[in-house]
């Protein structure tokens, strides 16, 4: 690990949302992104009920909805990149910065390594064998394709792993100079899931979409000498961010601007899946 620090200390937002549907926790993530006033903030939440988030330019097309309706699966559009997650076993993290923080950089990767970091100095505290995976991919990499549509189909590349796993699937985009990063941290295996989910039914593409996400990846109770809690993850978070970075981490709520967004935003992604018009990918 990187054991660079900020020379000054930064302060930084800690928001430690809890439990929230699918629609809500997107709509906070880009509530914080289009609010941002110059503090960081680093936010940790989880998914009730259970979601499938596509990538902003996904296709409706590639779930089946009907079925996750009958399930009580929420679907909702993140406003990152990327392919389809089933956010269920986890812990989900937000990062949103600006050319305040020493952590920025006009370029995609310097951000992603430093916040990675930050992640990587948490899970060493809980004794999780994981490392930031700079090699590239192996030749064998189902991200096109007919498997395309499942986030974790890549082989790790810039990722948090074990063993060329992945144990955290991130994405990045910027807002004019604002950055919002948010990634899955795997705690169990519920996102293999996410196959029965997709509009494809041919049993036998489905036993082979599950044997490659299990291959792909790993989660933290697959690692862990003990069984973790999101409270132990989300507090874990916070200290390792803290001292890889030199922060002091203000536990933190939304602001009534953050409030009032968070509610229209949520509501307009609500309706969007509700009228099922697929985006154009």
């Amino acid at each position: 690990m990187n054991d660079a620090r900020l020379p000054q200390m930064e302060t930084w937002r800690f928001i430690d949302s809890g439990y929230r549907d699918g629609y809500e926790n997107m709509a906070i993530d880009l509530a914080l992104t289009e609010s941002y006033r110059g503090t960081p903030t680093l936010r940790v939440y989880g998914w009730k009920p259970p979601a499938i988030s596509l990538g902003f330019h996904q296709s409706l097309l590639d779930l089946d909805l009907t079925r996750c309706a009958e399930d009580g699966i929420d679907v909702v559009y993140r406003p990152t990149g990327g392919r389809a997650v089933l956010h269920a076993a986890e812990i989900t993290y937000a990062v949103v910065l600006g050319p305040q923080s020493a952590l920025y950089d006009q370029r995609i990767l310097p951000v992603y390594e430093r916040i990675s970091q930050g992640i990587l100095a948490a899970l060493q505290q809980l004794y999780i064998p994981i490392a930031f995976e700079r090699a590239g991919k192996n030749p064998q990499n189902y991200s096109q394709g007919e498997l395309g549509s499942l986030c974790y189909a890549a082989s790790v590349k810039y990722e948090i792993g074990h063993a060329g796993r992945k144990l955290i699937g991130s994405a990045q985009r910027r807002f004019g100079d604002v950055v919002l990063q948010h990634g899955s941290i795997l705690m169990g295996q519920e996102h293999l899931k996410l196959v029965d989910y997709l509009s494809r039914q041919d049993a036998q593409w489905q036993r082979t979409a599950k044997k490659m996400m299990l291959q792909k990846t790993v989660c933290l109770n697959d690692l862990s000498p003990a069984p973790l809690t999101y409270e132990q993850l989300a507090l874990a978070l916070r200290a390792g961010f803290a001292w890889q970075w030199n922060l002091n981490l203000l536990e933190d709520g939304l602001t009534a601007e953050e409030r009032d967004k968070t509610r229209r935003l949520a509501d307009a992604l609500r309706r969007e899946i509700e009228q099922g018009s697929p985006r154009e990918t």
